[in-house]
């Protein structure tokens, strides 16, 4: 029998447990840099969400910067900036410890469904959860959501999902026992609602609480599914307003194109392997990479695509099959597959055919499922034991090895050329990594391979514009910002480098056109609106000079590099529009 003091332990005692060990698998990327994979973009040269001024918060609440909208996810990130400024490893911790509390909250919801479905006393349920939990947290498909500071939206994301999930348990559980229930089902909907603020993945949860109120919890029955659905229904309306919004934002991604833009055959391929990949690698989880490009071919018709649909096909089939025998299996696959849908592909396309980051909720029924196989080994006693925590320890290593990949930009890109060579942007973000250190010939031929892999690749161009209007080539350069305008006439920092160059050139004319378009596309870059003030004060404006300049100074961070020059071209300014004494 448990004392009180048992039970404490028991309840506490695990959970923290499998969230120390979460967080310990993931600690390489404690000494992590940003990388220059969308955080350049999102947090080093971003000045709007450094803080949570009423300024800031209408950024964070308004902007679907990079096609998303996420404003608690901002929320948090400015938190970081206040607490940690430019350290990187401030972000790396905070992500860090959601997931950790992730791991903890896994074990406890994975702890509320098996209790209604399994037989074991109750130690042995809570190993057996708890290797489930751990199976999901310390998995390597976890890294990227973990170790990718851009990706803080994955972890808040699922933070606030589990505590839905969770309340809505706790909500099952106080109506079977003729209690008080609306609030939890209140807190369970306003805990879905931060979910969606921090990122749309978990858009489908109120699909997958149906299949969990079929199996296991079994609420779906004659009598009660008018109910059931009803309480659905305010879930709905939070997905489907979450869902409009999310395809507003993703009009602002150049990199993602309509449904229609290709076959629907082409559609069912790409969504099978997603479906096949991340069963697949949570079963075997090796050559995983931060990039699985999506070639650009006419037809997904191949060897790659056909065998995931098949398999896919058959896991479906067998499961349908067996759905009397196991439930649970057709339930924690329907499941699965619900969570997974908006990433399929069956509505955009993106640059990659799958990722990573993808499987930060989708996965969370397989892992339920792992834990109730943990459970069905209990009775096989310490092998059973020694075998499973062999597995879980295997699975740690392998995370603490994938996550060191994510250290600093050349070596996420290094990692990412051993196994994906048919796409540019490795080679263009790796040539970026190469031009930081000053191997402007090794970035230069990373911009050359990744031209011949794609000729029209719009980063490289403007990349490499940038090495040779450094080497004073500025006709090279110009050409290449040309083209690469050409190629994508939305490229904010084409428009801002091609402004520099004119300046250099004293086409002050072109460099004010250039910079005015940079500015449309992207206002918070402190050295479009240097180049503009500079322009301006060259053709007799200083009023809109001094404008510009100051404007500059206010965005920029106080160690940037411009500062000093900026400051003296504003003094320049004032003195002109002081006239002569």
């Amino acid at each position: 029998m448990e004392t009180g003091r048992d039970s404490l332990a028991l309840r506490l005692g695990r959970p923290i447990a499998v969230a120390v060990l979460a967080f310990l698998a993931f600690t390489p990327c404690l000494r992590a840099d940003f990388v220059n994979w969308d955080d350049d973009v999102n947090i080093t040269q971003n000045p709007w969400y450094r803080g949570l001024s009423s300024e800031h918060l209408k950024w964070m609440f308004t902007t679907f910067q990079m096609g998303h909208y996420q404003p608690l996810t901002w929320m948090t990130l400015g938190l970081d900036y206040m607490l940690w400024g430019m350290n990187p490893a401030g972000y790396h911790l905070t992500s860090l410890l959601l997931h950790a509390a992730n791991a903890a909250l896994a074990y406890l919801v994975f702890l509320g469904i098996l209790r209604r479905t399994r037989a074991e006393g109750p130690d042995a349920l809570r190993w057996a959860v708890a290797a489930g939990a751990l199976f999901y947290a310390i998995h390597p498909l976890r890294v990227e959501s973990v170790a990718w500071v851009t990706e803080r939206r994955d972890v808040l994301c699922g933070f606030f999902l589990l505590l839905s999930i969770l309340a809505y348990l706790r909500m099952e559980r106080t109506q079977r026992e003729g209690g008080g229930w609306g609030a939890w089902l209140a807190l369970s909907c306003a805990a879905f609602a931060a979910s969606l603020l921090s990122k749309a993945l978990g858009i489908m949860l109120p699909f997958a609480l149906l299949v969990l109120d079929i199996f296991p919890l079994g609420r779906f029955r004659s009598g009660a599914r008018a109910r059931v659905l009803l309480e659905k229904a305010p879930f709905l309306v939070l997905a489907v307003a979450d869902g409009v919004v999310m395809l507003l934002s993703m009009s602002h991604i150049d990199a993602v194109r309509p449904a229609g833009g290709y076959a629907p055959g082409d559609r069912l391929l790409q969504a099978a392997y997603g479906l096949w990949f991340y069963a697949w690698k949570s079963a075997v989880p090796a050559g995983l990479s931060p990039l699985y490009a999506l070639a650009d071919q006419a037809s997904l018709w191949r060897a790659e695509y056909i065998g995931p649909l098949l398999g896919a096909g058959a896991i479906t089939a067998t499961l349908v099959a067996l759905r009397r025998k196991w439930p649970a299996g057709l339930a924690a696959w329907t499941a699965y597959a619900v969570l997974l849908f908006p990433v399929l592909g069956f509505f955009v396309s993106g640059y990659q055919r799958a990722a990573d980051r993808y499987s930060y909720l989708s996965c969370l029924p397989l892992s339920l499922l792992a834990a109730a196989g943990a459970a069905r080994l209990a009775p096989h006693g310490r092998l059973a034991g020694i075998g499973i925590g062999s597995g879980l320890a295997a699975l740690g290593v392998l995370t603490f090895l994938q996550t060191g990949i994510w250290k600093d930009s050349f070596t996420l890109w290094d990692h990412v050329l051993r196994s994906e060579q048919r796409a540019d942007l490795p080679y263009v973000n790796r040539g970026s990594a190469r031009r930081d250190r000053g191997d402007l010939d090794g970035a230069l031929a990373d911009y050359a391979q990744a031209l011949r892999v794609n000729p029209r690749s719009a980063d490289a161009l403007n990349n490499r514009g940038q090495i040779r209007q450094q080497r004073g080539d500025l006709a090279g350069a110009l050409a290449d910002y040309d083209q690469a305008l050409s190629i994508n006439p939305k490229m904010a920092e084409g428009f801002n480098n091609r402004a520099s160059l004119k300046t250099l050139t004293k086409d002050w004319e072109g460099a004010l056109s250039d910079s005015n378009e940079a500015l449309k596309l992207n206002p918070a870059v402190p050295e479009t609106w240097a180049i503009r003030g500079n322009a301006r004060l060259a053709r007799g404006d200083p009023e809109g000079a001094i404008s510009d300049f100051e404007t500059a100074l206010r965005l920029a961070a106080p160690a940037w590099t411009h500062r000093k020059t900026v400051e003296r071209m504003r003094e320049d300014a004032r003195k002109r529009r002081a006239g002569p004494r």
